[in-house]
């Protein structure tokens, strides 16, 4: 049995990319975020460096990299086909596998020839075959004449497309900083309700159990590949196109969740009551009976949670690329404003992530006060669709906890930091850097509430 916080796994990356968008902000070697300055790589003039050390430990990979990047100078590879070339490059020096451990029985031996990439199912599939082309052109250019055959290139990109993780920095802004392929954490089958929990230190990668998994083996644990924050049918349309298989965990089995995850308003205006939908039909409501359906509000809700859906997408792009917080939030508040027509507030996935994204703005824009009514109002809900202490939920908690604190509600908020260092420390590690700053978080605020009393 593998216990509730246990590590399952360690893991380097075999290769990784920084994100063009954190290029001259952070090392392209650990990634890490550097206000003090970045070492340039003289020759391209493109990768930076934390320090020399860093610089010496990236060459081996950098090395034919910064000759393809002097010859394509100004213009810039896309991130993918950097990844690749790093890839087939290590690869052609006899390098198979990454440094990493794990605690599984029965564990295989896995290389990087071991990964699936689903070449045939990707060569027969229409919509990647148009990804593809897109792929092979930019790898073909980036690496010229030595560029391998496009089934070889294929190959690797299988292997990336299906396999390759996002880096994370849960202690900045933007979180998602960079994509690394790991070779044995991508063993994990997906969950909507995953059981495994990943996290990231720097460009190391660790696996740590959710809760108790009653047998200690990689094909019992599970991790999760999409965002949970998600009704089912979205879900799916990721995991079929990307992944190759029709998910039917617990947690897409789970119709009463679906169900309240894409729950509407009552018509009843003095009812704050949820309306469930069952197929085409539309439940009465459970508090006062009200089954006022029209069709305009049928033809609102379909409307609705369509566009919802799309101006998400638009301002998670406009976050990753760097847009200001003061306008996605403009775009939020016209959105949350359209939602509350029909949709259910407390509960509606939709609506939760468009306010996610708006505490977010209120975050970098240092408005605690309505940082914190946001974090709180989406709480209760996280609570129901997450599997206890997931990372979604501990960070709501001490984004709630620093938020409350921020506004002179210390007691109130000692009790959401308190609640999220204990889950931190079992998701992430006692040891690791978000544990620290949490527990200093809680000692200031621990402090500002001794003061408030001895003035008292």
């Amino acid at each position: 049995m593998a216990r509730q916080g246990s590590m399952l796994m360690s893991a380097l990356p075999f290769s990784h990319v920084l994100y063009d968008s954190e290029r001259g902000k952070r090392c392209d070697e650990c990634l890490s975020l550097r206000s003090d300055g970045l070492k340039r790589c003289v020759g391209c003039k493109f990768a930076s460096y934390c320090d020399k050390k860093c610089q010496q430990k990236a060459w081996i990979d950098h090395k034919k990299e910064c000759q393809h990047l002097k010859l394509m100078t100004p213009a810039v590879p896309i991130e993918r086909a950097r990844l690749l070339s790093r890839i087939i490059y290590k690869i052609r020096r006899g390098v198979l596998e990454a440094k990493e451990w794990n605690q599984f029985e029965n564990y295989p031996e896995r290389t990087i020839h071991h990964v699936i990439s689903h070449r045939e199912l990707i060569k027969n599939d229409p919509a990647m075959k148009r990804k593809v082309a897109t792929i092979l052109y930019e790898t073909r250019r980036f690496m010229a004449n030595d560029s391998p055959s496009d089934d070889d290139i294929l190959e690797i990109y299988g292997k990336v497309i299906m396999n390759a993780f996002v880096i994370c920095d849960e202690l900045n802004q933007p979180m998602y900083v960079g994509c690394g392929m790991y070779i044995g954490p991508c063993i994990m089958d997906h969950s909507c309700y995953p059981n495994a929990i990943i996290t990231f230190s720097g460009i190391t990668l660790n696996v740590r159990a959710g809760t108790d998994i009653a047998v200690n083996d990689h094909k019992h644990t599970f991790i999760s590949y999409v965002d949970l924050l998600a009704p089912r049918e979205e879900r799916r349309a990721q995991l079929q196109p990307d992944y190759y298989f029709h998910c039917e965990c617990t947690q897409c089995s789970n119709d009463d969740i679906d169900r309240m995850m894409l729950s509407t308003k009552c018509p009843n205006a003095e009812c704050d009551a949820p309306i469930i939908r069952i197929g085409d039909d539309f439940q009465p409501c459970t508090a006062c009976t009200c089954s006022n359906f029209s069709a305009i509000y049928e033809s609102s809700v379909d409307e609705i949670t369509r566009w919802s859906a799309a101006i998400y997408k638009q301002l998670q792009e406009w976050e990753q690329n760097g847009k200001e917080p003061q306008a996605i939030l403009v775009e939020c508040v016209k959105c949350l404003q359209r939602q509350a027509d029909v949709l259910h507030l407390k509960w509606n996935v939709h609506v939760l992530r468009i306010k996610d994204l708006a505490a977010m703005c209120h975050f970098r824009m240092e408005a605690w006060t309505e940082a914190a009514r946001l974090v709180l109002d989406t709480l209760e809900a996280k609570r129901k669709y997450f599997p206890p202490d997931h990372p979604n939920l501990s960070l709501q908690l001490f984004s709630a906890g620093k938020a409350l604190m921020l506004t002179g509600k210390a007691k109130e908020g000692l009790c959401y930091l308190e609640e999220a260092l204990a889950m931190i420390s079992t998701t992430h590690g006692s040891d690791h850097p978000l544990v620290a700053q949490v527990k200093l978080l809680v000692a200031e605020t621990e402090d500002l509430i001794k003061k408030s009393e001895s003035k008292s």
